[in-house]
């Protein structure tokens, strides 16, 4: 699943390097554990404080806290779904 389902260009803007990766990352993966997402961010992602990026990113309304996991917002869930699939 590739994020080109979306703008990124309208998600990215005002966002830094790292909020951009960490975007990027639960635009290919929806919904991650909290530990493993944040396992993954800083091996994979070479992210140096994964918790403050999300934590900035769940306050702007990117991403959304569930019980114990790290998802995108809804409305982004919704849009990826939509164009992954033709549906309207």
């Amino acid at each position: 699943m590739g994020n080109d389902a979306v703008n990124k260009d309208k998600l990215f803007k005002g966002l830094g390097e790292e909020e951009r990766r960490v975007l990027s990352y639960f635009l290919n993966n929806i919904s991650v554990g909290e530990i493993v997402a944040t396992r993954e961010l800083k091996v994979l992602e070479k992210i140096g404080n994964p918790e403050e990026v999300i934590d900035k990113l769940v306050e702007m309304g990117l991403l959304e806290r569930g019980t114990g996991c790290i998802n995108l917002a809804k409305e982004i869930r919704e849009e990826v779904y939509r164009r992954r699939t033709g549906k309207k």
